[in-house]
């Protein structure tokens, strides 16, 4: 059984700039709905905590270096288990980080990310995450291609080096996209693509 954690590890931790985030984990694939994490995607801070709450159904959280090597580092809970589990884990290395479930056919749609931002410098050690996905031209001016590769994409979200998303673009499914950033200030930007099945490559881009 995954520890459990005390009520004070739920609140934020303002005295050490240290907030914990929450996350719910249910769904089957017996039965609606189907295996989720909810939410699916988090922007957070260096120092920060996931805590992750099993709420239905059996299932794992396992971002682990074997499942994504381009993960900063990895944190898993383990074998699929089933009843009121929950799961910490502080993130002190910037980077995005994929996790998914293990339990038999549920990371067709249970998979969730988390961006970890230094406010001070922005997103550092970025792994290539899926090299298929091609983003250009970099630096740029008003627009940004996707191609998407071997994958169906979903979404894409400029950030900001202070962790703030700023703009926000649907995909094609397949072939070329455009994510139109002439509203962006000149700087430099990550572009987080996701998708169909909500794993997220980043790309860092400046905006001349």
């Amino acid at each position: 059984m995954k520890a459990l954690h005390t009520l004070v590890f739920l609140l934020p931790l303002a005295c050490f700039g240290q907030t914990t985030w929450n996350v719910s984990s249910g769904g089957s694939t017996q039965s609606p709905p189907n295996p989720y994490y909810t939410p699916q995607n988090l922007t957070i801070n260096v120092g920060d905590i996931v805590h992750w709450t099993n709420v239905s159904g059996t299932h794992s959280v396992d971002g682990s270096l074997s499942e994504f090597p381009g993960n900063p580092q990895g944190f898993s809970t383990g074998d699929p288990e089933s009843g009121a589990w929950t799961f910490d884990f502080t993130f002190t290395i910037p980077g995005v980080y994929n996790y998914h479930c293990t339990q038999q056919g549920h990371a067709a749609t249970q998979t969730g990310s988390i961006t970890v931002v230094n406010p001070g410098t922005g997103v550092a050690q970025l792994g290539e995450g899926d090299a298929s996905i091609k983003v250009y031209p970099v630096p740029t001016n008003d627009v940004l291609y996707v191609e998407a590769g071997a994958n169906e994409l979903r979404s894409a979200s400029v950030i900001g080096l202070n962790g703030e998303q700023l703009l926000t673009s649907t995909l094609k499914a397949t072939g070329q996209s455009v994510v139109e950033i002439a509203t962006l200030a000149a700087g430099n930007y990550f572009l987080l693509v996701t998708d169909a099945r909500g794993m997220v490559t980043a790309r860092a881009f400046s905006k001349r």
